[in-house]
This record gives C-alpha cells, structure tokens and sequence, in this order.
C-alpha cells in the first residue's frame, strides 16, 4: 500500500477576473479519493465559475471570474482506506 504526492500543490498569484488552476497529483494503491478544502472548508462548488474535475493523476480545481474572495489556502486531501495525506497551496488574487 501507498499513498504519496507526485508534486506539491501549486502557489499562485492571479489577477481579479482570470482563471486559477490548482493541481492535485497523487498516486496511491488502492487508488486514493482527493477531495479540497479552502481554509479548511470543503470546497463548494459553483456552476461555471468554481469547478473540480478528477484527472489522470489525481485532481484540477479551476476557479473562474477571480474575486479577492477567493485568496486563500487551498488543501488537496487524498485519501485511500489506508492513509490520508494533504496537500496546500496558497492562490492569492490581487487587484489589476
């Protein structure tokens, strides 16, 4: 069994009204469940605008139409039955 990260999750700066992206890449055996949390709350998603999408390698969470909201720490938790590990990454939205 193992569960590890195959790169950190990403540190971004984005200007207000563009797109983020965050990449979660992780393998694991069994294949681990990735879930995220925004300063540790789980992440809600929004129709078109906030969007988590599981991937080859684990998880992409995309935010469009950046708000200064959005600033925050983002956690990738990959979880698979035997171990639970996570992940964070600062996205950091600034005025243009």
């Amino acid at each position: 069994y193992f569960l590890t990260f195959l790169e950190p999750v990403n540190n971004i700066t984005v200007v207000q009204g563009q797109t983020a992206i965050l990449h979660c890449k992780v393998a694991g055996n069994p294949s681990p469940n990735v879930r995220w949390l925004k300063n540790d709350a789980p992440v809600v998603q929004e129709p078109r605008r906030i969007i988590v999408r599981k991937t080859d390698y684990g998880s992409r969470l995309r935010i469009q139409d950046l708000d200064t909201t959005d600033t925050g720490y983002y956690q990738c938790v990959a979880s698979n039955g035997m171990k639970t590990i996570t992940a964070t990454g600062v996205l950091f939205v600034r005025l243009g």
